[in-house]
């Protein structure tokens, strides 16, 4: 039987989620690499390793890291683990890394992503993933686990044979390295399925300054969380995207399971870097504006949080 999996393997982006599934693939025999756009901060990483936190263990993991995608040269499967803001100047640079042989797996919250990668015209297959795998960066190559979880692969459109037996390589491999994965027919319902939970909880959890946990003592924020879902839910059934049941239910379950998470976008807040708003509650007001659909608490959440970066963001 044709083994499929991927040999050499970049993942862009050293962030939480980088870091997270870096540690993970280098328990592999793989060539894996770390690609970093900030030089200091790779020549950091490629000297010193990555540290992983989990259940009270610490563990250190060398890895080859750089600045210079040509130093990298082609791989079997990239993954892009960049925050959605930072896709349009990083994609250009990914091109030493890619041949027709390529399969990029793109891992970004929200689906502002979606019309960068499907205009981007790479010379790779390119797909999504859709993770529920918790993860918080403590410093440089420092990542603490959050949770485990599910993480979905799929395409967008019709891919070829090759390129989807690129696609269960990649999922192969990361069963090996012990993460629960599947391969989806329809991603695009996975992509919104997560996007509800992210709409209902990282832009309250950014404005209260909390846990994800604490969103459920505050009767304010359980209001405009419940009103958030609830509109990008008639976004999505007004674009014919397959939801499932009980969406509110299930962000409300998400936040008692990850009670002591730091979300992806107060922890963006916190280090004073640009958020996924945009690609988030912004997404869903820009469709629901688009489709006629009134978006008032999607409104207020991305709003409020843009007030926020404006606060620390120049210009």
């Amino acid at each position: 039987m044709r083994d499929t999996s991927p040999k050499r393997v970049a993942i862009v982006g050293p962030g939480a989620l980088g870091c997270l599934l870096a540690t993970t693939l280098c328990r592999t025999r793989g060539d894996i690499w770390v690609l970093d756009h900030d030089s200091q901060r790779a020549a950091l990483l490629q000297h010193s390793g990555l540290t992983l936190e989990r259940a009270g263990r610490i563990e250190h993991f060398s890895i080859q890291a750089t600045a210079d995608a040509q130093k990298i040269g082609p791989v079997d499967l990239v993954l892009l683990c960049v925050k959605s803001p930072a896709l349009g100047q990083t994609l250009p640079s990914l091109l030493p890394l890619l041949t027709k042989n390529t399969l990029l797996l793109a891992w970004q919250n929200g689906i502002g992503h979606l019309p960068v990668l499907l205009g981007a015209q790479l010379p790779c297959a390119v797909a999504l993933a859709v993770t529920s795998l918790g993860a918080h960066l403590v410093g440089p190559g420092h990542v603490r686990f959050g949770g485990a979880g599910a993480t979905s692969l799929g395409f967008l459109d019709e891919a070829p044979p090759e390129a989807q037996l690129a696609l269960q390589g990649a999922a192969e491999l990361f069963r090996v390295a012990g993460l629960e994965v599947r391969v989806e027919v329809d991603i695009l319902a996975q992509v919104w399925n997560k996007l509800l939970i992210n709409v209902g909880i990282n832009a309250l959890t950014a404005i209260h300054n909390c846990k994800n946990g604490a969103l459920l003592e505050n009767g304010e924020a359980l209001a405009l969380m419940r009103a958030a879902v609830l509109e990008a839910i008639s976004v999505a059934q007004a674009k014919g995207i397959a939801i499932a049941p009980e969406p509110v239910a299930r962000t409300i379950a998400v936040c008692q399971a990850t009670a002591g998470n730091i979300s992806s976008m107060l922890q963006d807040v916190r280090a004073k870097r640009q958020t996924e708003i945009a690609a988030i509650n912004g997404a869903v007001l820009e469709e629901a504006r688009r489709l006629g659909i009134s978006a008032p608490a999607n409104a207020e959440l991305s709003n409020a949080v843009k007030a926020l970066e404006k606060g620390y963001l120049p210009g």
